[in-house]
């Protein structure tokens, strides 16, 4: 399946990982794993330091679409943080 032309989508923003209006990426987002499978290494790397932001600060540009995926990994950076690696860094292996 292609991805609708995200930047005519309404309330389009670049920074999104899933983007509200994009039928592709509502199948994505409903996926067990919420999209995150589907993220290249920059689009991961994106969506983890997005997710933190999130979080900590707050961003008022989150899609419906991505929230999920961002509480995912939220969720496991908090985990990390347990073990000693900082939120929002990416742990290199």
């Amino acid at each position: 399946m292609m991805h609708d032309y995200h930047d005519a989508l309404p309330g389009y923003e670049p920074a999104q990982i899933l983007h509200d209006g994009c039928n592709e990426c509502e199948r994505r987002s409903q996926l067990p794993d919420h999209g995150i499978a589907d993220l290249d290494l920059l689009q991961f790397t994106l969506a983890w330091e997005r997710a933190a932001a999130w979080n900590k600060r707050g961003l008022d540009n989150v899609s419906r679409l991505e929230q999920p995926a961002l509480s995912a990994l939220w969720a496991v950076q908090l985990q990390l943080e347990r073990l000693g690696c900082p939120i929002g860094v990416l742990p290199i292996c």
